[in-house]
């Protein structure tokens, strides 16, 4: 249960990573925007850094939006975004400092458990 529901907050964080975002203009490539925004400021990515990471971030989006698109039910989306977010982990291992690996762990688990910080 716990594993479900870990799940289900991290697909509700992406989905609703912003107050801004409402149903009718949901933007993907803007909240891939505001995620590397947030990520850029609290890991202190580098450029480098940046170029790595916003293509893996609009990859994972552009899956998760064709489930939406596909009407994939929520139990078989979770298990599909859970796989998408440990292969995400593992390239941001090739990208990330250890330190800013730890601090990237730390903030999607604030995130699971609501506490996502400041929204913009």
């Amino acid at each position: 249960m716990k594993k479900f529901i870990a799940s289900l907050a991290v697909v509700v964080a992406m989905l609703g990573y912003s107050n801004e975002v409402s149903a009718q203009d949901f933007n993907p490539q803007m909240m891939v925007q505001r995620q590397m925004e947030r990520m850029s400021t609290e890991l202190t990515l580098s450029k480098d850094q940046e170029k790595k990471m916003e293509p893996l971030l609009l990859a994972r989006m552009e899956k998760m939006m064709a489930f939406r698109e596909a009407g994939m039910e929520r139990d078989a989306m979770q298990a599909e975004m859970k796989k998408i977010n440990d292969a995400q982990l593992e390239q941001l291992k090739a990208i990330l400092t250890p330190e800013q690996l730890e601090k990237y762990k730390t903030m999607q688990s604030q995130m699971r458990q609501g506490g996502g910080g400041p929204r913009n």
